[in-house]
């Protein structure tokens, strides 16, 4: 079945549901978040990326970690304005997780994330400019 691309968005923002990794339904879900994230859809990429991450929705250990994977699916989704993407990528940039450590672009997400909506965003950016203010543990002395 061939989906349009708002199609598929509504039903990946629909798809917050609650389902066992083993599932049919899980593999479903995991199908088709993942030909919205090759197709260009922000939510899709998000939740794509978060397939990646070190822990599942689960706290058990991912066996499909990547760092660069997330990072790279964070990437296009915050580039197109997903706020938690946006949070998301801050950190990965903020700890050097998957790409090369950045304060800056860090604090320019957090910032990006927070102006979006995203509420940890809204505490990460603060969190972040206590850091980098003088005395903060990213504070750099010229």
């Amino acid at each position: 079945m061939l989906l349009k691309a708002k199609e598929l968005e509504n039903i990946i923002c629909r798809s917050n549901i609650s389902f066992s990794k083993k599932s049919v339904a899980y593999k479903e879900y995991l199908d088709i978040i993942k030909r919205g994230a090759y197709n260009g859809i922000a939510e899709a990429q998000y939740q794509y990326g978060q397939q990646f991450e070190h822990m599942s929705w689960l706290y058990i250990q991912n066996p499909k970690y990547n760092p660069r994977k997330t990072f790279y699916w964070y990437s296009k989704a915050c580039n197109k304005n997903h706020p938690a993407a946006c949070n998301n990528l801050a950190y990965h940039y903020e700890t050097g997780l998957g790409c090369k450590k950045n304060i800056t672009k860090a604090l320019k997400l957090y910032k990006k994330a927070a102006e979006l909506g995203d509420y940890s965003g809204k505490k990460n950016y603060s969190i972040m400019l206590r850091d980098t203010s003088p005395g903060g543990k990213y504070h750099k002395t010229k």
